[in-house]
């Protein structure tokens, strides 16, 4: 009896501690953004997102340029045309 009434008597405050203790940090954690890291993790994110866009814009210029490209393809070369009329 005397057992598990010092058992219980160790047990029942270090349960206590352990549990205050585990709130207060839980509050203090998320008071500063889990550590600090919630910035850090938005900025990475907004980064991302700004990179995306600018990785869109250059994909949107280079099929500007490929069709740009293909369009001068086509066209008689300027050096056949003048060759042509000089022989005339």
């Amino acid at each position: 009896m005397t057992l598990t009434r010092s058992i219980c008597t160790v047990a029942i405050p270090a349960f206590l501690l352990g549990f205050g203790l585990g709130g207060v940090s839980l509050h203090i954690a998320s008071a500063e953004g889990l550590f600090g890291i919630k910035d850090s993790v938005t900025q990475i994110g907004s980064s991302l997102v700004e990179m995306q866009k600018n990785v869109d814009e250059l994909q949107k210029n280079m099929n500007a340029l490929k069709q740009t490209k293909d369009k001068l393809s086509s066209l008689p070369s300027a050096s056949g045309a003048m060759d042509s009329f000089m022989k005339k």
